[in-house]
């Protein structure tokens, strides 16, 4: 059975900061395979899916990382944490943008902002669901060049979300002038009937 550690929020912000400067590279010659591993526990009946990746979360990040959605979609909000915490110890830096959901939205954990972007930005050069989330925080800070980069870079890597952002973005001008040109290249990248990247990587 999965224990909890309670831990407080202090401490678990100097962990974060201890261990930001995770060798990325590394990790990116790892994860492919555990994602392989992981994806192999897809299946149409969730109960056995579930007990699929709980007997391989032990060595498997991605696991932990789907059983952490399971639980967090359940309201367990503390073992949500945890697991996802297990995974970015692990140097599955997908993790950080989960862990970044529970600081902004204050699910089993102090509302904190700045606890979210530090998450965010330490991996927003190598995981485009955290560039797309960063950018909004960008977009609302006002620094609009970075904000279209991180969106640009997550929309050419399949984050739905990011795609259809740019269509917006180009087609009004609240922050940048009308590209029609793009926009309806955002449209169609976002029309496009592929897996999006966040289902690759969290399996939903």
């Amino acid at each position: 059975m999965f224990k909890l550690v309670k831990n407080s929020t202090k401490l678990l912000l100097l962990f974060f900061l201890l261990n930001g400067c995770s060798n990325h590279e590394e990790a990116m010659k790892v994860l492919p395979n555990e994602l392989a591993i992981a994806d192999e526990c897809r299946n149409l009946k969730k109960q056995f899916e579930i007990d699929c990746y709980d007997l391989i979360a032990y060595k498997n990040s991605f696991a932990q990382i789907r059983l952490g959605l399971t639980a967090q979609y359940r309201g367990n909000f503390d073992e949500a944490f945890q697991r996802y915490n297990l995974a970015k110890q692990k140097g599955n830096f997908y993790a950080n943008s989960l862990l970044a959901n529970l600081y902004i939205n204050g699910f089993g954990v102090a509302k904190n902002e700045k606890a979210a972007i530090n998450l965010l930005e330490e991996v927003k050069s190598v995981d485009p669901i955290a560039a797309y989330k960063l950018a909004n925080f960008y977009l609302i800070d006002d620094k609009v060049k970075k904000a279209i980069e991180l969106l640009t870079y997550a929309g050419e890597n399949g984050v739905k979300d990011a795609q259809y952002q740019l269509h917006l973005l180009y087609s009004n001008e609240q922050y940048i002038p009308i590209d029609s040109e793009k926009s309806e290249y955002w449209d169609s990248k976002h029309k496009e009937d592929t897996q999006s990247f966040t289902n690759k990587i969290y399996g939903i």
